[in-house]
């Protein structure tokens, strides 16, 4: 029965033949002269096969050693090059989050509030107002309006989101304009049938994404249901109505229960409750 090869054997090996002994080898590696002699001997039972003779001055290599040292040199380099790419910092953990849109662009316009480039971690923002699948690893961290109800999903409550309605500052309380309205998926969001049930008929302009209203409402066209994070961070729109009890959620952090001890997991949970249980707005731009 073929037995696999250790390939901490075969570097120690390496490293023994390139400085022509046990001793240099030592220094070089740091591992005990006593130790590389018997990785040495565990490789030749390995492969049947002598690879060094040894003499009062130290390791002479066979024919066969020579030939393995050829083989290993190609190892070498990739194992260099390998090095060299994990000490670049592209390989650091990255960290999935998903959010619905408008928490996402909070977390992308206060992203130094919460991660800062030499971080161990790095975020990967997936906007989605459909819940990404955390128990399949799918993603690393979930923003959700509610707890989780899975035994194998953790959950920490960091707040909550209210909403109201809002129009520009520059248009009158009694302007003739529209409001905005949703369709497709976000039609049956709690703010999609709150819109079609108080405003249905003053609709004017739908979109199937209430992120990319809000220019509109910047610009006077339209009235517009906000999040009160959103709403409340720019200084030409005006709230004209009191926040909506009916459509307040709450926010939660969702993480699978084993991926949350993961040190950089853990670390960027840390970061993000942090961040946003100050109730953060988006920022002007």
């Amino acid at each position: 029965m073929k037995r696999n090869l250790d390939w901490e054997n075969l570097r120690l090996f390496l490293a023994v033949a390139k400085a022509g002994g046990l001793a240099g080898a030592a220094e070089k590696t740091g591992v005990s002269a006593a130790t590389l002699g018997r990785r040495v001997s565990s490789l030749e039972r390995s492969l049947n096969v002598r690879l060094v003779e040894r003499e009062a001055r130290g390791y002479v290599l066979t024919a066969a050693g020579r030939e393995l040292v050829l083989q290993l040199e190609g190892m070498d380099q990739a194992a260099s090059s390998i090095s060299t790419w994990r000490e670049s910092g592209r390989t650091r953990r990255r960290v999935r989050i998903s959010a619905g849109d408008w928490t996402t662009r909070l977390l992308m316009d206060n992203i130094d509030a919460f991660w800062m480039p030499d971080a161990a971690w790095v975020p990967e923002f997936l906007a989605d107002p459909h819940n990404r699948d955390v128990a399949r690893r799918q993603i690393d961290i979930g923003i959700r309006s509610r707890r989780p109800k899975q035994e194998w999903l953790a959950g920490q409550k960091i707040g909550v989101v209210r909403f109201a309605a809002y129009q520009a500052r520059s248009v009158s309380a009694d302007g003739e304009i529209g409001w905005i309205g949703l369709v497709e998926d976000e039609a049956h969001f709690p703010t999609g049938l709150w819109l079609k049930e108080n405003h249905g008929d003053e609709i004017t302009i739908t979109v199937n994404k209430a992120s990319l209203a809000l220019s509109l409402v910047r610009k006077g066209q339209v009235r517009m249901l906000l999040p009160m994070f959103v709403g409340e961070a720019f200084e030409d729109l005006v709230r004209i109505s009191e926040p909506i009890d009916r459509l307040q959620t709450e926010r939660w952090l969702v993480m699978h229960q084993d991926e949350r001890h993961e040190p950089l997991v853990r670390q960027a949970v840390s970061a993000l409750a942090r961040f946003l249980k100050q109730d953060p707005q988006l920022k002007h731009f």
